[in-house]
């Protein structure tokens, strides 16, 4: 019995293990962009994609140019090529969405899921007049501002399917559909746009006459999740559900005992 209740104890805080954390800090120094892996877990096969004008990412080169670095520790480092800084653009001739300089690192964690975190090297103000979006069943809605200081937004997310890839074959390869662009005319109807499975964080990007400004969207009641998925935001479930095998192994030699009992009465 002791052997059950210590082997129970150890299934109930293994959990704790799995929650790691994972994160970037991005600088760049001159033509070189120099990645930096945060938090207490390895990313596997990390790249980092800039957003172009028309939406595109495009892939940075790694300095030297070698085949994808298949794990990134804690605390380790990758150096990637500028491309904005090799043509000789000065950032005001640059157009106005490729000013901010939008990133996005993309990588898998130990279990096979996708991620990806959005930065930007030249962060927008927060937006002071925003547009009313909601989360359900994995869509976005996006409905149209009140007013017309936003004449325009650029949807941006990184894809996140969650657990659902895992059940088949992993294939480590990042596909990241561009960002979306909207618009806003009279009379237009809300927007379901499809942003990935796992609901992730969304950026909204307001074109307006000071500028761009920016939006944050989670699904609600729930922070924004770059580096999570939906299993690991489903932790306490998880707790509950040892903390209950915990009792009933706990509780099944003393049904065990009883039932002996009661076939020896019979």
């Amino acid at each position: 019995m002791l052997k059950l209740l210590l082997a129970s104890i150890a299934a109930l805080f293994s959990w704790t293990a799995v929650a790691g954390s994972i994160s970037f800090q991005l600088s760049l120094t001159g033509t070189m962009l120099t990645l930096t892996s945060k938090g207490d877990s390895s990313a596997f096969y990390p790249a980092v994609f800039s957003l172009r004008a028309d939406g595109r990412w495009e892939s940075l080169a790694q300095i030297p140019s070698a085949p994808p670095r298949a794990e990134l520790p804690p605390g380790g480092q990758m150096n990637l090529r500028w491309p904005q800084s090799l043509d000789g653009r000065p950032p005001e001739s640059l157009p106005p969405l490729e000013r901010l300089r939008p990133l996005m690192v993309r990588f898998f964690d130990q279990a096979g899921v996708s991620f990806g975190q959005i930065s930007f090297m030249q962060a927008p103000p927060i937006a002071n007049e925003t547009v009313p979006t909601r989360y359900a069943d994995g869509l976005l809605t996006v409905s149209p501002p009140n007013g017309n200081a936003i004449r325009a937004t650029w949807v941006i997310w990184p894809q996140e399917e969650g657990i659902g890839p895992i059940h088949r074959q992993v294939i480590f390869e990042h596909e990241q559909p561009p960002a979306r662009r909207i618009e806003w005319q009279a009379g237009m109807s809300p927007l379901r746009l499809p942003t990935s499975a796992a609901e992730p964080l969304v950026m909204l990007l307001h074109e307006t006459a000071q500028g761009f400004k920016l939006q944050t969207v989670s699904r609600e009641g729930g922070q924004g999740r770059q580096q999570r998925s939906g299993w690991l935001d489903a932790q306490m479930w998880w707790y509950s559900g040892s903390l209950v095998a915990l009792i009933l192994a706990m509780l099944l030699p003393f049904a065990r005992l009883l039932r002996a009992r009661s076939g020896g009465a019979a």
